[in-house]
């Protein structure tokens, strides 16, 4: 016997999907004398089937669309599931990308940062909201990221893998660099400016002193 399905027509002109399953009769003498049929009226299954269908299409229309990127690995951190804005945004293409571990896109301590944030995950259990990384795409440029990571559990609750979405901070990086640097800069001027200010001072002083030593050295000549 085997399972199949069809279609089948009720008496008022309704139809419905079945499930059946044929076993062959036989006599004492091994011939076949018929089938024996279970039908099972699986209308709710077809059902849930096709919103789950419908849920999936939509979730991955949604993440397909989105700027930032989505992506999802297993324990070991290699990539099971991205996004088309994840690969963009290391420049690798899909077949490349699926299945490569973070560690082939990552310098040592990068790696180590994210292997510290995942693990903290796996371990709590809890969402973690925000850190940010360094990447190094495939034409050797590096990019800032920032991710948020949650766990995978499948359906008996053991953890399986991460999701995360991340999106690229690197131009924003850039700004507080350079903001830093030129706070930086004002500091060092504000610094030389009080220095200036205490050395005129300084010179005044040594000038009045130099004045009256020069007045009674006139004197005394």
């Amino acid at each position: 016997g085997r399972q199949f399905e069809r279609t089948y027509q009720r008496k008022d002109g309704t139809t419905f999907p079945a499930l059946i399953e044929d076993r062959l009769l036989m006599d004492s003498a091994g011939a076949i004398i018929g089938v024996r049929s279970t039908i099972q009226d699986i209308t709710e299954r077809k059902r849930a089937e096709e919103a789950l269908r419908q849920a999936e299409e939509k979730y991955r229309t949604i993440l397909e669309n989105m700027e930032e990127s989505y992506y999802e690995v297993d324990l070991a951190g290699n990539f099971t599931y991205f996004n088309d804005s994840t690969s963009r945004m290391l420049r690798y293409t899909k077949d490349e990308m699926m299945g490569m571990n973070n560690r082939q896109y990552m310098d040592k301590e990068n790696a180590q940062k994210v292997y510290q944030m995942f693990n903290q995950v796996y371990t709590t259990g809890e969402t973690l909201k925000v850190f940010d990384y360094e990447v190094i795409r495939k034409d050797g440029t590096k990019r800032f990221l920032e991710s948020s990571v949650s766990l995978i559990e499948n359906a008996r609750g053991e953890p399986i893998g991460f999701r995360g979405v991340a999106r690229d901070i690197t131009e924003r990086k850039r700004a507080e660099q350079e903001m830093a640097f030129l706070q930086e800069q004002l500091r060092q001027s504000q610094k030389m400016e009080a220095i200036g200010r205490l050395a005129g001072g300084v010179a005044h002083d040594f000038n009045n002193l130099l004045t009256v030593i020069k007045g009674y050295s006139q004197l005394s000549l």
